[in-house]
């Protein structure tokens, strides 16, 4: 998490670090760790699958207007990366690198306005909507979206297969651990790591 952190306070365009874990006793250690890299992390007693709620709450707790969706599960985001999807934001609802995915999965960012999380309350009822919060928008047409994409089309390797820059599995922590001691931007490391 402290790579993460780091990582997020480069991005010029963010003002705020803010770590909105659910509450419970199991999420002591990400809060723990938060606090010692220096970042808040509120405590939030809305249910743990909510995590829409939560965004909402911590939107509301510290005035955000514009709201930056980073996952704990992608710790390489590249900070010029989510300068660039808050730029792309504009007059839109949401922007992000995935609403067409030529970045490696695990460099998603995810940006919105405050008044999206609003509407999104309003209109993304379901459990998966909200525990997913962005996944609404990209299946509804009433949202205004703003994709950044990559040039070169780095999501899928050589080989055909999905470019994971993300960790959900024993495999995907190991690759990110070597990746994260080499360090450098995504650009470095899509050099180092697949040609």
């Amino acid at each position: 998490m402290a790579h993460l952190l780091g990582r997020l306070g480069q991005a010029e365009l963010v003002d705020d670090i803010v770590v909105a874990t659910g509450p419970g006793e199991e999420n002591e250690p990400i809060r723990e760790e938060a606090i010692m890299c220096g970042v808040d992390c509120p405590y939030i007693e809305s249910d743990e699958d909510d995590v829409l709620g939560r965004f909402i709450e911590v939107a509301e707790a510290y005035g955000a207007d514009v709201i930056v969706r980073i996952t704990g599960d992608c710790p390489l985001v590249d900070p010029a990366m989510v300068d660039r999807v808050i730029t792309a934001l504009g007059d839109n609802d949401f922007a992000s690198n995935v609403v067409n995915r030529t970045f490696p999965r695990g460099m998603d960012v995810e940006v919105m306005h405050y008044d999206t999380l609003l509407r999104l309350r309003r209109l993304a009822t379901d459990d998966y909507s909200k525990e997913h919060v962005c996944v609404y928008v990209y299946s509804h047409d009433e949202f205004s979206k703003a994709s950044v994409e990559d040039d070169y089309d780095n999501h899928l390797l050589p080989n055909g297969e999905e470019c994971r820059w993300c960790v959900d599995t024993p495999e995907d922590f190991e690759r990110i651990g070597e990746m994260l001691a080499d360090g450098g931007g995504y650009e470095d490391l899509l050099r180092r790591f697949y040609g």
